[in-house]
């Protein structure tokens, strides 16, 4: 292979069309997602409330721990809950959250019990 160009040819100039089909896609990707984001959350949303705090109950009772032993929630999953119903369904199943650091996430750890 001696003798083969391994560089960018000379100049490296795009052209504002292909810029302009490359910025049209990426916006039509951002809109698709936003469509499809929207149309979760608002089925989710007919969901009733009792059973989000069952579903929210569950998964804090069966869910896999981290290394830290954190069981890691993600609130959007549960939009009529609130922080406060959350934390509540926790301690009944003898668990408290981590309220700083969670990165938007609810962290739910077991209690030590003495």
């Amino acid at each position: 292979m001696a003798g083969v160009l391994l560089a960018a040819p000379p100049g490296g100039a795009v052209s504002p069309v292909a810029l302009g089909g490359i910025g049209a896609g990426i916006a039509a990707l951002v809109l698709v997602n936003l469509l499809i984001a929207w149309s979760s959350r608002r089925k989710r949303s007919k969901v009733p409330a009792e059973q989000l705090r069952e579903e929210l109950r569950g998964e804090i009772r069966n869910g896999a721990p981290n290394v830290r032993g954190h069981i890691r929630v993600n609130p959007a999953r549960y939009p009529g809950i609130s922080v406060g119903q959350a934390e509540a369904l926790a301690a009944e199943e003898g668990f408290t959250r981590q309220t700083h650091g969670t990165k938007g996430m609810w962290l739910f750890l077991r209690r030590v019990s003495d």
